[in-house]
């Protein structure tokens, strides 16, 4: 009852008990935290009094929030992919691709896509019955376009494409 109370007598301690909450079920930035609190109905003043008040505390910390991303993504998506999610999740471009030269160097992008083209080579051998040598020649530059789309559309960089499947290829004496 008291409490009933304080949250409609201080709509700020609501809109800060809420946000509160949310940040409690996971970390998010405060772009996201806004727009949640947004939806719940909260005004734009409510809002930055609560977003000020996380800040000062150190409970929202984009900068922190984008790190963590970078380190859970970059050994399973390309760069650019975690670039835009970390637009997507409302950091600022010039933040994203700061952390990302920090956080995600080059080599390990080549070794992401090097894993994922390995992956995509074993999958596609698979479905290639054994041909004749003529047949099989045409057949493995055919492989070698379909895998490079693939990469592209996940978002490696055709450096880093062009690196990994000359290394796959090599490697597997193609």
């Amino acid at each position: 009852m008291i409490l009933m109370m304080i949250m409609i007598n201080d709509p700020e301690k609501s809109c800060l008990s809420v946000a509160l909450s949310l940040l409690g079920r996971r970390k998010m930035a405060s772009y996201t935290l806004r727009k949640k609190l947004e939806n719940k109905g909260y005004t734009p003043d409510e809002i930055q009094a609560a977003i000020n008040r996380l800040l000062e505390w150190g409970y929202l910390d984009d900068r922190s929030f984008a790190v963590t991303l970078i380190r859970n993504k970059n050994t399973k998506q390309s760069k650019r992919k975690v670039f835009y999610d970390l637009i997507k999740a409302g950091i600022d471009k010039y933040l994203a691709q700061t952390l990302l030269e920090q956080y995600y160097p080059d080599e390990l992008e080549i070794e992401n896509c090097l894993a994922t083209a390995t992956k995509l080579l074993a999958s596609e051998r698979g479905k290639v019955p054994k041909k004749a040598a003529k047949q099989a020649a045409e057949t493995e530059a055919d492989i070698y376009q379909k895998i490079h789309a693939r990469l592209v559309l996940k978002g490696y960089s055709v450096n880093s494409v062009y690196t990994a499947l000359e290394q796959v290829f090599e490697r597997e004496n193609y």
